[in-house]
């Protein structure tokens, strides 16, 4: 066993330890006696406690010190913060050399621009509400003018079909011509169309008279055939024709090209030989009539705005026509090649001084002077009665043409014929009752046969004629 005492190992037989010779029996006295041998007893523990205890309270004791010098700082700087401005930055101002050197051109390239465009409504931007009121006012017109405009329309949309046209022998038409085989239906609707054109009104825009030119322009298609031709006489086909190209460039309404672009070869394929136009295409006597082809060629300017072409010797023959029918005093006759007595007027003058301007004539030409100086010299006159005819000098056939050719020259001419004729056009305009807005037929040429609604639409674009073209 082992020796408690000295810790070597001696026989366990024995009663004391073989080396140290103390007694191997353990009793109370012997513990005693052996701790005393061993020396005292350690005191680690309670030293432990007595250092976490302490590492505690330090602890605590700068965490709540820490928290007060927080609060109140043991130094206060009360001096208020030192502004300071600084510099404004000023970047050197670059010296330009005394010399530079020249710059190397490139050069333009090849591009091929189309000859025609789809659509040209900047051709008629002068019809535009926002435009409207400028070329109004430069021109001559004014409120009165536009109110006539108005009454005008609003007449027209009153009366006009379910299907779009215009049933014109209810008004004014003369008894002898109300069973005439002839019917001008085609034409009144397209110069009913033109009315409200005329003053920008078409059917892709918001207004008061959008449905009305819708319904037309339905007429007129309903009407036309597959080679573009309108029933009735060239005078219709070039009316029509004419409003259908304008509501095409004011609607931007691609599905009308294709329709005025087969019109317009309608017109071109009827010119005859003597180069204007007759009643009915080709005509047998193949003759031309200055007033039939008047309208032609208003057509042709009109499908060239909205970017239709066709060749330029279409107008080259109508100027040798008028040229030929016109006498040594500038005035343009009626026809050539027919049988009837070959006359000048006031109304075929201002109709072919028209044409002259809408195929590009110089206002400086001898011949656009010449027709200038006819109209000033029979400017129009208020018709009143006499006896039971009225004055024939009210052609409203004269003064829409003549409008229309002296306001796009301008100058003291226009101005002269617009102090003359605006005057008239209202005071003849009806004011009240059913037929207000209207222009009564008081001895206007063909007035008898087209009646109330023609002289209307002819006022009304009479009294648009200040913003109708730029």
């Amino acid at each position: 066993m082992i020796c408690p005492h000295c810790g070597a190992a001696t026989p366990n037989t024995l009663p004391e330890c073989a080396h140290c010779g103390k007694s191997l029996q353990i009793t109370a006295d012997s513990v005693f006696a052996m701790q005393e041998d061993e020396g005292p007893v350690s005191d680690l523990g309670p030293k432990l406690v007595r250092y976490v205890v302490g590492l505690v309270v330090l602890a605590a004791v700068l965490w709540y010190g820490t928290g007060f010098l927080k609060g109140h700082p043991l130094v206060k700087n009360d001096l208020p913060e030192p502004s300071i401005t600084l510099p404004e930055a000023r970047l050197p101002q670059p010296k330009p050399p005394a010399t530079l050197p020249e710059a190397e051109l490139l050069e333009p390239l090849a591009v091929a621009l189309p000859t025609a465009l789809p659509i040209a409504r900047p051709a008629f931007g002068s019809r535009d509400p926002r435009f409207r009121r400028l070329f109004l006012e430069r021109n001559g017109g004014g409120a009165d003018t536009e109110a006539a405009v108005k009454l005008g329309l609003d007449w027209l949309k009153s009366i006009q079909a379910d299907d779009g046209s215009w049933d014109y022998k209810r008004f004014g038409v003369d008894e002898k011509y109300q069973k005439e085989g002839q019917d001008h239906r085609m034409g009144i609707a397209g110069l009913g169309l033109l009315a409200f054109l005329g003053a920008g009104h078409h059917h892709e825009a918001p207004g008061p008279y959008k449905e009305a030119v819708a319904k037309a322009v339905r007429y007129l298609l309903a009407q036309q055939n597959d080679q573009g031709q309108f029933p009735g006489t060239m005078y219709h086909q070039g009316i029509c024709t004419m409003a259908l190209a304008e509501a095409y460039g004011l609607s931007n309404d691609t599905s009308l090209e294709l329709p005025t672009r087969k019109a317009i070869q309608a017109i071109v394929a009827a010119q005859t030989t003597t180069g204007g136009w007759d009643y009915s295409p080709r005509s047998a006597q193949n003759r031309s009539d200055s007033s039939v082809t008047g309208w032609q060629i208003m057509a042709l300017k009109s499908a060239r705005k909205v970017g239709i072409e066709f060749p330029d010797e279409v107008y080259t023959k109508a100027i040798d026509f008028l040229s030929a029918v016109s006498n040594d005093k500038g005035a343009i006759g009626y026809d050539v090649g027919g049988n009837r007595e070959w006359r000048t007027s006031n109304a075929l003058s201002a109709a072919g001084l028209n044409s002259y301007l809408f195929m590009g004539l110089e206002p400086t030409d001898p011949r656009v002077q010449k027709a200038v100086g006819i109209l000033i010299a029979n400017l129009p006159k208020a018709p009143a009665p006499i006896g039971d005819q009225w004055n024939p000098r009210a052609d409203i056939y004269f003064w829409y043409h003549g409008a229309l050719a002296l306001s796009r020259l301008g100058g003291q001419e226009w101005t002269i014929w617009n102090d003359r004729v605006k005057p008239i056009l209202l005071g003849l305009q009806d004011k009240k009752g059913d037929l207000k807005g209207s222009w009564r037929p008081a001895g206007t040429a063909h007035a008898d046969r087209c009646g109330r609604v023609y002289v209307t639409t002819l006022a009304i674009m009479a009294l648009e004629v200040y913003y109708r073209y730029d």
